[in-house]
């Protein structure tokens, strides 16, 4: 009988979801596949829990989502000075750089020069210059997942003036501030899914808009991905070491303006997101015979 395989588990976002995933790894694979946690009961992380649960699991493979809060550099700097070999769902660096939407768009807007997004402003003074010269800002924090703010408010607001943008961000400290040129009003924002090499795009209103939508607003349509524009997508999720991650674009004057990036998101409105998760982790990591190969596709920290 083959041994079985132990999946690390650092997760506390998302958790229905997950939830989901256990259930049917547990139903399917409970005889060649098993999950430890390594947060405390209390969703506490601790160094010496960590390394209890290393040394009495031979764990194969991890899997980390998180909340966006400074802790979780406790997190990254265990797994690089405690398992730095063992290969993960998505890389600590795209979760890390995932937390904070001024890294996710350096990164972008270094890394891939035909796509379109919103021009970002990585200073308040580089935000300045821009109202100055009539270019309409609009403001968020910089923090992405945050636990304890709704994602509504995670938006300032929006400024047309040089004025406007002190005035909304005198409360604020603007190092943890993020500036992007602000596109116009979109009804539709479109949320592509993928999973390897699935990928699936749903549309969803926008909350810029509204926070009360009526059933019929709420309605997620599935359409189309042009084939270069989601070839491109992927391409994002592999420089950054990806394999389950989501993409948010607008559609303006014809092109795709990618607007958010997000690692493993929740995958509300995908209903076979947990099969296809559970069946490619068990896929990843448990291979009919022969030691364990993790594929190009999986990365390290």
């Amino acid at each position: 009988m083959s041994k079985k395989i132990w999946i690390g588990a650092i997760i506390n976002r998302d958790l229905e979801i997950f939830s989901q995933i256990l259930k049917f790894l547990k139903t399917n694979y409970a005889n060649r596949l098993g999950i430890v946690s390594f947060l405390k009961k209390d969703g506490s992380f601790s160094k010496k829990y960590f390394r209890k649960k290393l040394k009495k699991y031979p764990i194969s493979f991890l899997i980390v989502k998180l909340h966006s809060t400074p802790s979780n550099q406790i997190i990254y700097n265990a797994i690089k000075s405690y398992c730095p070999n063992i290969p993960l769902l998505n890389s600590l660096r795209s979760v890390s750089a995932c937390e904070s939407r001024r890294e996710t768009f350096k990164f972008i807007q270094k890394n891939f020069k035909k796509l379109y997004f919103p021009k970002s402003y990585f200073s308040l003074k580089e935000a300045y210059e821009a109202a100055k010269d009539g270019i309409p800002i609009i403001i968020k924090l910089d923090v992405h997942n945050d636990p304890y703010i709704s994602k509504y408010d995670r938006i300032i607001g929006i400024a047309k003036s040089k004025d406007e943008l002190m005035n909304l961000i005198r409360n604020y400290d603007p190092t943890m501030l993020f500036f992007q040129e602000y596109l116009g009003k979109f009804d539709i924002v479109y949320k592509t899914y993928v999973i390897d090499k699935f990928a699936v795009c749903i549309t969803a209103h926008n909350r810029l808009q509204s926070h009360k939508l009526s059933q019929i607003e709420l309605i997620h349509i599935r359409v189309p991905i042009e084939k270069k524009f989601k070839r491109r997508i992927k391409q994002i999720g592999r420089k950054l070491g990806m394999t389950v991650f989501g993409v948010d674009y607008v559609v303006k004057n014809g092109k795709q303006y990618i607007v958010d990036v997000n690692d493993f998101p929740s995958f509300r409105n995908v209903p076979e997101a947990v099969s296809l998760i559970s069946d490619y982790i068990y896929n990843l990591t448990s291979l009919n015979s022969g030691p364990i190969k993790i594929p190009t596709s999986v990365v390290w920290g």
